[in-house]
């Protein structure tokens, strides 16, 4: 054994005596007379082997009855594959986790000597902290499988862990995911993107901080460890936009009260990043982000800067949008700025506002058939539109909806591949206020074609078939469009994704139907699967399930209630009085969603909300909720940072997709958690 070894070997051995000392009455000490190591021995024995596979070690804490089990990813990029494999193992049926956000690594307490034995001995690697119920044969079925899942894993034949899709699909997929709506889809994205490789990390960063923009996360985007780095390498205007609507969350109330003197307080207390993006295009900017940086010019008394913000604002006609008292002060001191100058008639050069990105020598895009030519072409010009959200300034994709069909349908293949990267921003466009049917239709085609059947791609997938559907198709298109989405169901169709398939049969109650032939056909292929597996379904998803079979009236038979073994859940129609928010910008989801909560929890208050923006209303519904569901398809910051910024429960849920379904099992999963502490 060489020397290296040696000391790798004593680094291993030191690490298990600190994991098993104080703190954790698993194993004593590693005491070899112990009678109950037996249990232990496997998860020991494999780690000294250095098995191919997790590192999975037991605790029970010494000072109250609590016990867990720490998973420990193989290598630092391997957090999805290593969720992946416990989920597949051991949950949900085993541990405790929220399925909006999955099973999500642990932070470790540096004050806890396991917990930090940990920290020294797993490094950058991944580090899963997994409960399960009180019981001992609750603990004993956990144990059980993730001996299995470890042991299957070590058997495996040595391979590298690496997503087989290109980086250019999975950021084609991620935007999709973003635009949908599908929160639980984005992360999953997001993370194989981080364990793909080839991505910055300034550019991994960008993209968290993009998609806690959309979930109204502010905090979080201001606590993000990489939130410096991120703004010192100019990141694009989105993600700029991004976190000056973080910092603006905080100053939303004493605005609205007309309260400068503390809003200016909150912004110097927070706002510690926002001197370094004065240099923003303030005309590109939501009112939220241009509000922070004309404070901000105004208290630092920066008068280029200043002078930059007040010309962007006239000449785009937006004085109107901003806060009179902001842009009173920020006349006041132009004023006096200006009159003190001197000399006062040499007037110095006004410094070009810098470019969000290197796009000077780029070609112009002003237009939907322009970006979709630039992106199908893979142009430099097209993903810096893609990035920089440059359609939010253009007319409406309806405007050239045959136009952008046409093209769509005339693609090459690798020129369609490179197409559907702007499908996010299509979506994200739609806004459900001018459907571009037509041009929905071709990107669901363009899905069939390239089999895009990843999370993120039937979010996608699922809202371009609610906009093709929005616009009244004839009932040959309709037919067509259907046997589309239907021909390949098989491929995606199970209970996992049981909501997504819930979602696009919903979809067909809620528009008009020109050929009931047509929508009985795709709606018994997407049920017949669930039927047939009916026993993995969760009670959300089931009950959702009886009531589409319902509707359509056919004979499908379902079981009574969703199979579950854990004798803590109470009966969703036993639960206490509780008020859920329910928002999306879909009215007809959420009345079905309501609806189905009101059958399956009498007991519980759900009230709807679409505000496009912060209101009264939307306030009080908020601070009385105790449980908040959010859709984010199209949603704003404006609404989505209003709301959890006004919220008082933590029971704050987002649904994964924009359908009833998907609203639906994210409320159910928030009733159970928010009944855990009443």
């Amino acid at each position: 054994m060489t020397q290296t070894q040696n000391q790798q070997r004593e680094a291993l051995e030191e690490f298990l005596h600190r994991f098993f000392g104080p703190g954790n009455g698993v194993w004593p000490n590693l005491d070899p007379d112990y009678r109950h190591k037996d249990r232990t021995l496997p998860f020991v024995e494999a780690i000294r082997r250095g098995d191919n596979a997790p590192t999975v070690l037991p605790r029970v804490y010494t000072d109250r009855d609590r016990f867990v089990v720490y998973v420990i990813s193989r290598e630092p990029g391997e957090r999805a594959k290593t969720a992946e494999l416990i989920r597949a193992f051991a949950g949900p049926t085993y541990i405790a986790y929220d399925e909006q956000v999955g099973i999500q690594p642990a932070w470790l307490d540096p004050d806890d000597p396991v917990e930090q034995a940990i920290r020294d001995f797993a490094g950058d690697r991944t580090t899963f902290r997994l409960e399960t119920g009180r019981t001992l044969e609750h603990r004993r079925n956990l144990v059980g499988a993730l001996e299995l899942m470890q042991r299957t894993e070590a058997r495996r034949p040595p391979r590298m862990w690496r997503v087989s899709k290109p980086i250019g699909r999975l950021l084609a997929e991620f935007d999709a995911s973003l635009s949908a709506g599908a929160e639980a889809a984005s992360n999953v994205v997001l993370d194989h993107l981080a364990a793909a490789g080839g991505v910055t990390a300034a550019n991994l960063t960008n993209l968290r901080i993009k998609r806690l923009d959309r979930l109204g996360r502010s905090e979080e985007i201001l606590q993000l460890s990489e939130l410096p780095d991120a703004i010192r390498q100019n990141p694009p205007l989105p993600v700029k936009e991004a976190i000056l609507n973080a910092v603006y969350a905080a100053l939303e109330e004493p605005l609205a009260e007309g309260d400068l003197p503390s809003a200016q307080a909150r912004l110097e207390e927070r706002g510690r990043f926002v001197p370094a993006l004065l240099d923003a295009d303030a005309g590109k900017l939501g009112t939220e982000a241009v509000t922070v940086l004309l404070m901000a010019a105004t208290i630092l008394e920066d008068l280029p800067a200043l002078h930059r913000l007040v010309e962007a604002i006239q000449n785009k006609g937006r004085v109107d949008e901003l806060p009179s008292l902001i842009w009173d002060d920020a006349q006041r001191v132009l004023a006096e700025g200006d009159g003190a100058a001197t000399p006062p008639a040499a007037a110095e050069p006004v410094p070009q506002v810098a470019e969000d990105d290197a796009s000077e020598s780029l070609p112009a895009i002003d237009s939907w058939p322009a970006f979709l030519a630039a992106v199908a072409a893979g142009s430099r010009a097209g993903k810096s539109a893609v990035e920089q959200r440059s359609w939010t300034a253009w007319s409406p994709p309806a405007v050239h909806d045959a136009d952008l069909a046409g093209f769509l349908d005339g693609l090459e293949n690798q020129a369609a591949e490179e197409a559907w990267r702007a499908v996010g921003a299509f979506i994200d466009a739609d806004g459900y206020v001018a459907p571009a049917g037509l041009t929905a239709h071709a990107f669901i085609r363009n899905a069939v074609a390239f089999d895009r059947f990843g999370p993120g791609d039937l979010a996608a997938l699922q809202a371009l078939t609610e906009i093709a559907l929005r616009t009244g198709p004839s009932a040959h298109t309709y037919a067509e469009l259907l046997d589309e989405i239907g021909a390949y169901s098989s491929r995606w169709v199970s209970p996992e994704r049981a909501s997504i398939a819930l979602d696009f049969v919903d979809r067909l109650f809620l528009v008009a139907c020109p050929d009931e032939d047509a929508r009985t056909k795709l709606a018994c292929n997407l049920l017949e699967p669930l039927c047939r597996h009916q026993g993995r379904l969760n009670e959300a998803d089931l009950a959702f399930a009886k009531r589409l079979s319902g509707e359509l009236g056919v004979g499908f038979s379902w079981q009574e209630r969703a199979g579950t073994d854990d004798e803590r859940e109470l009966s969703l129609s036993d639960l206490p009085p509780m008020k859920v928010l329910l928002y999306s910008l879909d009215d007809a989801v959420l009345t079905r969603c309501a609806e189905e909560i009101k059958h399956l929890a009498p007991a519980v208050d759900a009230a709807k909300a679409s505000d496009y923006v912060g209101s009264t209303q939307l306030r009080q519904k908020a601070r009385s909720a105790d449980l908040i569901v959010i859709a984010t398809r199209c949603a704003k910051h404006a609404a989505t940072g209003y709301i959890t910024q006004h919220a008082r429960t933590e029971h704050i849920h987002y649904a994964d997709g924009s359908g009833s379904a998907s609203m639906l099992r994210a409320a159910v999963a928030g009733l159970r958690s928010a009944a855990v502490g009443r």
